[in-house]
């Protein structure tokens, strides 16, 4: 017969029998009131802490060790010291264990740790400085929001968010620009997967000053131009080479406070160097000039974006004897051309407006010595001239010559082709349809091989939005195979179409 024999010295040993008979057993905790090993409904032992360090054997992974429980301190001793899970694992696989990895550099906001995963710092700044110092150069930001103004001092450090642009905010608190690059950083220096917003200064959101950072995957929204110059609500780049991808630039405002006049470039303002700028949306942003991008001795390469929705409405100064509304370049005003001249091509320049010249692009000035640039297999839509006829589409302006080919030019609310001087021979391979008119100025579209016709888009709309449109060419499309002669399709090698998805870089 099975016997219980706990306790023996206070209560003796009984048999089962008594048990059976429904006899209460004062071995078991009847009335469940705890001051027994176990209670009667209950077969698990109840919580003990047996290491007697505060903490019992449902929190803490080593009850045999008072030194191991939730509120440790994690140490490389082998040990899972505070019970995250984590302990002294190579998490990333680079050959350190977690407790000992410093590289990357984490950061949380508000936190105040040491840098590594599992003890974050505080603030992005600080990241920065302590990546760039310990020649780590990796930077995670958790997501959130961090008031703060960031430098990247020089560092080659790529700083990235490790929740993307929607969780993870930089908010500048209108103390200057929200990211700032002005001390030599090259192409290593990036920042991607943010949103930065709230920027209050030359270059509000971005500053990038004789420089060439990385700027990729962000967005870019709700910062001003204040300052020296008034100029780049979104981004400002004074003689730098700035690669700027893949990034959502919008609502940024050129003009703060007004009057609009001299406050150039919403959403990017770039002066000299040579840029290089594809992959964005560039949309909704307002300057005086250059709604989308003001340029000015600059051989920027801009390709593949999409430039919509933006408004150059430049306000004269009282009493300055000026036209009262003189906005150009609603979508992109090349004010001066750069030693070679902008490459401006591939690119959907939509819904765009200016009060006076050039309410999608504009080659406003020459200067002897600069190039004009190239404008090519450009889709120009829907763009409007407020206050003059100085060309809703294009416009070429003061003397200037840019070499014009292989664009798509229609429905735009205003001359689709303007030009102050005569630049025909020029003007070469281009759908020019529907506007009102199609030309002004002296133009008059004799240039060899521009033609007429519906462009025949896959999906496209009046509605004043870009992203439910689809620009590709429909099987029939006159615009298909009719580019220029020497210019080739990257898509299928043959004679180019004209248009954003036609040529050498048509494939986005």
């Amino acid at each position: 017969m099975r016997r219980f024999c706990w306790l023996w010295l206070l209560w003796g040993c009984k048999d089962g029998s008594e048990i059976a008979e429904g006899k209460p057993d004062p071995q078991v905790d009847s009335d469940t009131s705890g001051d027994m090993p176990f209670d009667s409904g209950d077969s698990e032992p109840l919580p003990v802490d047996n290491d007697a360090d505060g903490y019992d054997s449902r929190d803490d992974c080593d009850d045999n060790d008072a030194a191991v429980h939730p509120d440790a301190v994690e140490l490389c001793n082998g040990k899972d010291d505070n019970c995250d899970g984590v302990g002294d694992l190579d998490t990333d696989g680079d050959g350190l264990r977690e407790c000992e990895d410093y590289c990357p550099i984490y950061t949380l906001w508000g936190a105040s740790g040491d840098g590594r995963s599992i003890s974050p710092v505080g603030t992005i700044q600080e990241g920065i400085d302590l990546a760039g110092a310990s020649g780590c150069n990796e930077v995670r930001s958790s997501g959130g929001t961090y008031y703060e103004n960031i430098d990247f001092h020089g560092y080659p450090v790529n700083v990235e968010s490790l929740s993307g642009p929607a969780y993870t905010v930089i908010n500048g608190q209108a103390a200057g620009p929200v990211v700032s690059f002005q001390t030599s950083e090259g192409p290593d220096s990036r920042i991607y997967g943010f949103t930065l917003t709230n920027g209050a200064a030359d270059g509000g959101g971005i500053k990038v000053y004789t420089t060439s950072p990385t700027i990729e995957g962000n967005i870019i929204t709700g910062n001003v131009a204040q300052g020296n110059y008034n100029v780049g609500g979104g981004i400002w780049s004074f003689n730098g080479s700035p690669t700027i991808i893949d990034n959502e630039i919008s609502e940024n405002d050129a003009c703060w406070g007004g009057p609009e006049d001299g406050c150039d470039g919403g959403g990017i303002d770039a002066r000299g160097g040579e840029p290089f700028i594809s992959g964005n949306h560039i949309v909704d942003n307002t300057a005086g000039d250059g709604g989308g991008i003001w340029l000015a001795h600059s051989d920027a390469i801009i390709v593949n974006n999409v430039i919509a929705g933006n408004l150059a409405d430049d306000t004269a100064y009282e009493d300055s004897g000026e036209r009262d509304r003189d906005g150009q370049g609603g979508g992109i005003d090349v004010q001066l051309g750069g030693p070679v001249g902008p490459t401006i091509t591939n690119n959907i320049i939509q819904d765009n407006s200016a009060s006076a010249i050039g309410g999608g692009i504009v080659i406003y000035e020459d200067k002897d010595g600069y190039g004009d640039g190239i404008v090519a297999n450009n889709t120009v839509i829907y763009n409007r001239i407020i206050d003059t006829d100085y060309g809703a589409g294009i416009a070429q302006f003061r003397r200037t010559d840019p070499i014009i080919y292989n664009n798509i030019v229609a429905w735009n609310d205003g001359p689709g082709v303007w030009s102050e001087d005569e630049i025909d021979t020029l003007f070469t391979y281009n759908l020019v349809y529907d506007n009102n008119p199609d030309y002004g100025g002296l133009m008059d579209g004799s240039g060899t091989g521009n033609f007429s016709g519906d462009p025949a888009f896959t999906m496209v709309s009046a509605d004043g939005a870009w992203d439910n449109d689809d620009l590709h060419l429909k099987v029939g499309s006159p615009g298909i195979n009719a580019g220029d002669l020497t210019v080739f399709d990257v898509v299928d090698g043959t004679r180019s179409d004209v248009g954003a998805y036609g040529g050498p870089a048509g494939s986005w």
